[in-house]
């Protein structure tokens, strides 16, 4: 490695006087072209066999590196994962003390999958928060309902979209409540509300009789 090998792939080199470790004076600095763009960079070595690339296309590797490694994680979440990721990112929005809600967040991730839109995610958090046992996607009779809290015996179902709330027409609450007991209280909640602030919860659970 060194000059003869510059000489021979043409490479230009000149002796720097300035440069040098203690007791040596100057050095050879090489004038290798970038293996990427071409760019010529400075080098105090040469070889054949050594790939040479600019600082510049260096953080351009390494940009896109980091883009390919966000790209992947992102095909390698479930629809679950990425619900309740936008359903934290909404949270953290809202409040004010991101940090109490940490605890609800680490248990309700759990049941991640179980949560059929953002809204729901957000709703799960904040039951835990407040104190709540929880079972997303309670079977009961031939029906499925978003929240079952079984301490309070109460029924929480998030209405996200007009065909939501269709299923509630005819006898479905009145079999929810055979099922569950004539005491089990029902609660509808708009999704587009728990958009808008989750802590609303609280007080439709507070007024329900």
């Amino acid at each position: 490695m060194g000059k003869k090998e510059a000489d021979f792939d043409g490479i230009k080199y000149y002796f720097d006087e300035n440069r040098g470790a203690r007791g040596r004076k100057g050095v050879t600095v090489y004038l290798v072209p970038c293996s990427k763009c071409g760019r010529e960079i400075e080098s105090l070595t040469y070889g054949h066999n050594h790939q040479y690339i600019c600082s510049r296309c260096k953080t351009e590797k390494r940009k896109t590196s980091q883009l390919m490694e966000q790209e992947l994680r992102i095909l390698l979440t479930t629809p679950g994962e990425r619900r309740y990721q936008k359903a934290i990112d909404a949270i953290e929005k809202q409040v004010k003390d991101a940090r109490s809600y940490q605890k609800a967040i680490r248990i309700a991730r759990a049941g991640q999958e179980l949560y059929g839109s953002v809204p729901e995610a957000m709703v799960a958090i904040e039951l835990i928060r407040l104190g709540y046992k929880i079972v997303p996607q309670k079977k009961v009779a031939s029906y499925r309902v978003d929240f079952y809290l079984p301490d309070v015996k109460t029924v929480i179902e998030v209405d996200g979209s007009l065909y939501h709330r269709k299923e509630y027409a005819g006898d479905r609450e009145a079999i929810l409540s055979l099922a569950l007991g004539l005491d089990t209280r029902i609660l509808h909640i708009p999704a587009e509300k728990i958009a808008k602030d989750i802590r609303k919860l609280k007080d439709c659970i507070d007024k329900l009789p």
